[in-house]
């Protein structure tokens, strides 16, 4: 199908042609699972994604505007989406099992040095975020690479204190950071 075959149906569909939707659907729903299923592993999220992706393109069909090519709008639309899912599925305790060992690992691939300057820079967001204290004693075990005993005796703190402050720092922090590089990781992979 041409690119103008393509707009002129969807110009057909947005005066609410169902049989211009219908060839538009037929034509690009299966490139979109595959893409989907490569990325998720899993054939329900990835039919659940794409039908998700072919109801809201009907929904708004009357508002819709696409600049390039519904191809391209679809692929896009479909990106999204996944990144929605991923998000969605970090905070769901059912899907960390399905992200550990299936999507995870379709991600392995280095970081370029452009992802790991983002990362770092998210690091620093969420170092900030940290209370004072907090704030100094993670900095001194990060960078300084000083041990517990060493922070302690420097801030005259007791260890357990150092420990337990470290501790709630990197679980913050981790927090703060696991979805944005997840979600930094999935998009360099869908770019």
């Amino acid at each position: 199908m041409t690119a103008d075959q393509e707009m002129e149906l969807f110009r057909q569909m947005k005066q609410d042609d169902v049989q211009a939707f219908n060839l538009l659907f037929r034509t690009y729903w299966e490139r979109l699972y595959l893409f989907a299923y490569r990325k998720l592993n899993s054939e329900d999220d990835a039919k659940d994604i794409i039908q998700n992706i072919f109801i809201s393109f009907w929904l708004k069909r009357n508002t819709l505007i696409i600049q390039s090519s519904v191809e391209s709008y679809l692929f896009s639309i479909a990106r999204y989406e996944l990144l929605s899912f991923v998000s969605r599925a970090i905070k769901s305790r059912e899907k960390q099992e399905i992200l550990i060992h299936t999507i995870l690992p379709a991600f392995e691939a280095p970081l370029t040095p452009m992802e790991a300057r983002e990362i770092d820079q998210l690091l620093l967001q969420e170092e900030e975020k940290l209370p004072k204290r907090m704030k100094q004693i993670f900095k001194m075990a990060r960078e300084e690479n000083l041990s517990i005993r060493e922070i302690s005796v420097a801030l005259q703190l007791s260890e357990q204190n150092v420990r337990n402050q470290l501790n709630t720092a990197i679980t913050k922090v981790k927090v703060g950071l696991g979805e944005a590089v997840l979600a930094a990781i999935l998009f360099s992979q869908l770019s």
